[in-house]
């Protein structure tokens, strides 16, 4: 049996809101009190980060990590945000990020929270971006023609992680609070943890040289979609017409996804995400493509057309030293 490499849980609520404006409000935007930029150490890969009382902090994020959480709109826990005209590094240069907000009014929204990340592009990274709508590839997530093969949770009452919410800046109860558990080791001989020891509504993703395993306790179909909307690199629209939570996982090949960590962003109130994924394909390895591993689930996907929101990058530069 494969001894896999690396072990990473993502929390299904980790983030944040939709927000309807961009840098035209009328209004200064809310921002940050202090911050600090500069570059990860090297080799250092993504490491995660977010909230924690008044402080807001990412370890060795890329830029796409920051504009996903600036500008995405949450669908189903996770962000989505197809970005335009993006720079060369975008996903290869990382970023320290430390910031301090303002917290004598209390909690902050998740509006204001984008508001605050928004500012901080703009200041230190000198951002112009729009939103635009463009007919691009999309794919339809549908039911096999043998109808659904997954099961269904015994317990289909929502998961804390996803009722709760994703943390946000100034929350006092987060402030004292530990973060999420980290998913159990794998066995020895590899292979995936147990499963009942999961959280639910977290995803688990466990990776080898050549292969990738994803497994979920109590998760929606929607919730799927949009993590796999990140493996395809284009949108994942759920036509299962599947209700309720399911437990499942997948076993695939990386060859020709995209970096299924660049754009989804840290574990609520931090936690290890790991950096760029080789897919590199190897001759020897037994996994099928995502395509073909979600066909035993008694799901497919549908390639079409459709319109998808976009965020244009007009113009952006490296943070200058703080």
């Amino acid at each position: 049996m494969k001894r896999f490499g690396r072990v990473v849980l993502f929390a299904a609520a980790s983030a944040f809101a939709v927000l309807p404006l961009l840098s035209q409000t009328p209004t200064p935007k809310p921002s940050f009190e202090v911050t600090s930029i500069k570059p990860s150490a090297p080799g250092l890969g993504i490491r995660g980060g977010g909230p924690r009382g008044d402080r807001f902090d990412f370890v060795g994020a890329n830029l796409r990590m920051l504009l996903t959480q600036a500008y995405g709109r949450q669908a189903g826990g996770l962000n989505q945000l197809q970005i335009i005209n993006g720079p060369s590094w975008i996903d290869s240069d990382r970023w320290d990020v430390q910031a301090k907000a303002d917290c004598s009014g209390g909690k902050l929204s998740r509006e204001q929270s984008q508001l605050m990340m928004q500012s901080l592009l703009e200041d230190r990274f000198q951002l112009k971006v729009h939103r635009d709508t463009r007919e691009l590839p999309v794919y339809n997530l549908v039911l096999g023609k043998d109808g659904s093969k997954l099961k269904v949770s015994s317990d289909q009452t929502p998961p804390p992680l996803q009722a709760n919410g994703p943390r946000q800046p100034c929350d006092p109860d987060a402030a004292n609070s530990t973060p999420p558990p980290l998913p159990p080791p794998p066995p020895r001989g590899g292979g995936l943890p147990d499963m009942s020891q999961l959280p639910r509504g977290a995803m688990l993703m466990m990776m080898s040289p050549t292969g990738m395993t994803m497994a979920t306790n109590g998760n929606t179909i929607s919730n799927f979609a949009n993590w796999l909307s990140q493996q395809v690199g284009r949108p994942v629209i759920d036509k299962t017409d599947l209700k309720g939570l399911f437990d499942f996982k997948v076993t695939f090949s990386p060859e020709g996804i995209q970096n299924p960590f660049a754009a989804l962003g840290p574990p609520p109130g931090g936690g290890p995400v790991p950096g760029g994924l080789s897919t590199t394909p190897n001759a020897s390895d037994p996994n099928p493509s995502l395509f073909t591993a979600i066909q035993e689930l008694g799901l497919r996907l549908e390639s079409t057309k459709g319109p998808v929101e976009v965020l244009v990058v007009d113009s952006v530069q490296k943070p200058t030293e703080n």
